[in-house]
């Protein structure tokens, strides 16, 4: 995974023309329906039916950890899930790959490292996990959603294909540096039908000369590589 600071809301809007944009497969049942607002926001808290759902499949929220002390905080909460099997929190944490000139200085050396940001991904409902980063970690705080000011809130269903992306092909995710509102403008808003992200909604927006797929996830505008052959349909209303 990488963070792409380079991305414009220039080149985001780069498509001016929202049926001409549409990846191969996609299924449009109104071709002609405006994009409107069409902002689908991760919530701002534990809605009744996350609150009763099972350890395997709570919601996730997650923090930011000094690259240099990710791979401690792992560990750590690893000993904790080992000793507390009850009270488990799993933790994810978010690499991507980064270049690094040779000793020699002839070529690069490609290795998967944290992310700049250091972001870690810890399961559990909001208050549990604020109340075990409290007892084991104080100096560590979820991060919020910044469209609520709440601790953001990732389902289980939307963080299952987030990782299996992330381990599988880390290049192919992308956190952007503007927020996703400002991918609706005159873009449809879709839902895919097909593949790994299943159900799921956001927009296809072109980036780096390619056609992604542009979800908001956890305040975050991010970029899915590798959707063209997706199938996808407009979400009305």
């Amino acid at each position: 995974m990488t963070q792409d600071c380079s991305i414009t809301l220039s080149i985001a809007d780069e498509n001016s023309g929202v049926t001409s944009c549409f990846p191969k497969g996609i299924r449009v049942t109104e071709a002609e329906l405006s994009s409107g607002s069409g902002i689908e926001n991760v919530s701002s808290c534990d809605s009744p039916s996350m609150a009763s759902a099972p350890l395997s499949e709570a919601p996730w929220g997650y923090v930011h950890i000094h690259n240099k002390q990710v791979e401690l905080f792992k560990r750590q909460v690893d000993a904790y899930n080992a000793a507390h099997p009850e009270a488990r929190h799993e933790c994810f944490v978010h690499y991507s790959y980064k270049y690094k000139p040779k000793a020699n200085g002839k070529g690069v050396v490609k290795k998967l490292l944290p992310t700049i940001n250091g972001l870690v991904f810890l399961q559990g409902h909001t208050a549990e996990l604020q109340q075990f980063l409290s007892t084991y970690h104080p100096q560590t705080h979820l991060i919020k959603n910044c469209s609520t000011g709440h601790p953001a809130v990732i389902s289980h269903r939307m963080m299952q294909p987030f990782m299996q992306a992330i381990t599988g092909h880390p290049d192919n995710v992308t956190f952007l540096r503007d927020p996703f509102v400002k991918f609706a403008k005159d873009h449809v808003k879709l839902r895919v039908l097909t593949g790994l992200f299943k159900g799921l909604e956001g927009y296809i927006v072109r980036i780096d000369r390619d056609r992604q797929l542009v979800m908001e996830f956890a305040g975050y505008a991010v970029a899915i590589r590798g959707v063209h052959n997706e199938g996808f349909e407009v979400v009305e209303g």
